[in-house]
């Protein structure tokens, strides 16, 4: 029997198609490959670019915020002079603010961003404090000296005495060397505060020589010895000139004072113009020039003013002792430093009557305040004479007789004095509100009428006027004079 060959296969049988291999492999780097790698890479790079400005941005935003708070507080204690103070205030809100905000922060890339920039921003706040600290205190300082200089500069020109000027000169010097040396002042910065410290002082002596006597001299004598122009300006000069001139003026042109001299101003403000330094210059010029005509023209309408009110205090001499006169002859008209004239009731007429006269006199005085001498004084005549027929003939009893032996216009104008008051003294007793809002009546009225009632018998149990008695007993006797 044929006997077939076998052969055995060396190799799997797979569904693979026979092929040719070969070690050939496509590189990334070439044909369409080599075009997608790039592209992914830059998506890549511009998506994390993204989103660190993103981060950055929001950073950026919260930390403006918590810049914006301590800002503030910076502001608010930028002339705080307790640097202490002003740090300890700062560290506080810092961290608080810090601890707050970072907490709300859940990317942790933000939050270490914040927290990065914060501590860089922290020190920079702590020396803005301090700068503005120091400032604030070297401020501080200076307005302090500046005050007592202003206090030894207004001892020094109020003193006459050298050896207190001496003294006052050297507290000055002192505290300006210790300012100096206190804030480390530059030569130029303290030679400028000294010379002005000196020229104060020069300023001072002017303002206690001017307007004295050989004032001007003395003046030209001081600004010459203390090297003129180069310590004194022509504008400091002037100033000071005015202003001790002004002064001096003050002292003697009060409106109303009797021993003030007018004239004698005039005469001080004439001096303070013709003053001149030995560079020239004179007062009279510029702005110290236009200060000397103002405080001229207000001389000249205070002087009217004294005038006036010197004219005003005669006339009240005269008026008032023309009315105590008028009073001692209503009170001798009753009465006499013996006893009664008359009636046993005369001293107590004296009395009222002086007290109506008073009343009534000065009624007159607010009605007419504008009214002459000579017009008040006729008034105050007239006034006395007939308080005094009124008070000699006040004996209800000669009502009867005024149609016959008085003035027919001073008997109607006391009967319609006497029932306003008892009108007055009506609506008093029974309304004291209405009363006090009625224009027509006062509380003159009532005392008026009390005052009339008492002084003719008509009392109650308490010894005052019995108003009501009296004016029906009034009534009775101007019935019974009509009737005749």
């Amino acid at each position: 029997m044929v006997k077939i060959p076998t052969f055995k296969s060396r190799q799997n049988i797979t569904d693979q198609s026979g092929s040719v291999q070969s070690n050939i492999q496509i590189s990334p780097t070439s044909s369409v490959a080599s075009a997608i790698l790039p592209a992914a890479e830059q998506v890549t790079k511009f998506h994390l670019k993204k989103r660190d400005l993103a981060e950055k941005l929001e950073a950026n935003k919260i930390s403006q915020n918590i810049k914006g708070e301590i800002d503030i507080l910076i502001k608010k204690n930028e002339k705080n002079a307790n640097e202490d103070q002003v740090l300890n205030s700062l560290s506080t809100n810092f961290d608080n603010l810090k601890k707050t905000n970072l907490a709300s922060i859940k990317n942790k890339r933000i939050k270490e961003r914040v927290n990065n920039q914060l501590a860089l921003e922290y020190p920079e706040y702590v020396n803005t404090i301090k700068s503005n600290s120091f400032t604030a205190l070297k401020s501080q300082s200076l307005e302090t000296i500046n005050n007592k200089l202003n206090d030894i500069t207004a001892k020094y020109s109020t003193t006459k005495d050298e050896k207190l000027k001496a003294k006052y000169k050297k507290e000055g010097e002192i505290l300006l060397d210790g300012f100096k040396n206190d804030f480390e002042l530059d030569e130029f910065t303290f030679n400028k505060k000294t010379k002005a410290f000196n020229a104060s002082l020069i300023t001072g002596d002017i303002l206690s020589i001017a307007g004295t006597e050989n004032s001007v001299e003395k003046i030209k004598k001081l600004d010459s010895l203390n090297g003129g122009e180069k310590t004194l300006s022509n504008a400091e000069f002037a100033a000071g000139i005015v202003t001790g001139y002004e002064n001096k003026i003050t002292e003697i042109t009060i409106v109303g004072d009797p021993n003030a001299d007018f004239d004698k101003a005039q005469s001080l403000i004439d001096e303070a113009r013709n003053i001149e330094r030995d560079n020239g210059f004179k007062v009279d010029f510029g702005a110290s020039a236009k200060k000397l005509d103002d405080l001229e023209e207000k001389i000249i309408a205070q002087k009217l003013k004294h005038e006036n009110s010197i004219d005003r205090v005669n006339q009240g001499k005269e008026l008032n002792e023309y009315i105590t006169n008028q009073k001692s002859i209503i009170r001798k008209s009753f009465t006499n430093d013996f006893g009664a004239l008359g009636d046993a009731d005369s001293p107590v007429k004296a009395v009222e009557a002086q007290k109506e006269y008073d009343i009534r006199f000065d009624k007159y005085l607010r009605l007419n305040a504008d009214a002459s001498i000579e017009e008040k004084i006729d008034y105050a005549g007239d006034l006395r004479k007939i308080i005094v027929d009124k008070y000699e003939d006040i004996d209800i009893e000669k009502f009867s007789t005024f149609n016959l032996e008085r003035n027919k216009f001073d008997l109607v104008s006391e009967k319609r004095e006497i029932k306003t008051n008892m009108l007055a003294f009506q609506l008093f007793t029974s309304d004291p509100k209405k009363f006090s809002d009625d224009p027509r009546f006062s509380i003159e009225n009532v005392n008026a009428i009390k005052t009339r009632a008492k002084l003719n018998g008509y009392v109650d149990d308490k010894g005052e006027g019995d108003v009501n008695a009296f004016f029906n007993r009034f009534i009775e006797i101007l019935e019974n004079s009509s009737s005749e």
